[in-house]
């Protein structure tokens, strides 16, 4: 299994596995806000050889790298996927010469908040918008003495494969 980036061939697996992870159809909207993040160079997604295994969504910002979203196919819960999916989040937050990542999550799910406080992830905040309960999380990334920070461009120009 290897992380690479999204392929506009690889919407509808996507879309699919979004709406699994999330248990919510994604709407015609969604479908074009995911095909412009793919076209964009934001979604990464793991893959075996034969499908998409999961995704992660992110943007650079001046300071941090912004997590918008993790999914991996619900069969596949619990066998690392979604852990190595934040790795490599992590790993192009360094690259980039970025603080920190930050990303919020669903506080109704339990084990969501488990998952981050495991992986280093520090609570920033909590708020409820229409009856979805974010809870907020940030981790400090320090980069590495012998990453190059580089300017901040877009993360496609970037060779973003996990081998």
């Amino acid at each position: 299994m290897k992380v690479r980036g999204a392929t506009a061939g690889d919407l509808a697996a996507v879309a699919s596995c979004a709406d699994l992870a999330f248990g919510v159809p994604r709407t015609p909207h969604n479908r074009v806000e995911l095909a412009l993040q793919i076209q964009q160079g934001l979604i990464q997604v793991m893959c075996d050889a034969a499908r998409v295994l999961g995704y992660v969504s992110f943007s650079p910002n001046r300071d941090h790298l912004y997590v918008e979203a993790i999914a991996v196919l619900p069969e596949l819960h619990g066998h690392g996927i979604g852990s190595r999916l934040l790795a490599f989040a992590e790993q192009v937050a360094r690259r980039l010469g970025l603080r920190s990542v930050r990303l919020f999550t669903n506080g109704e799910i339990a084990g969501n908040l488990i998952f981050y406080r495991r992986r280093g992830y520090h609570e920033t905040g909590r708020c409820r918008e229409a009856n979805f309960s974010r809870v907020f999380y940030s981790k400090d990334i320090a980069p590495r003495p012998y990453d190059s920070p580089t300017s901040h461009q877009p993360v496609r120009r970037l060779a973003l494969v996990d081998g």
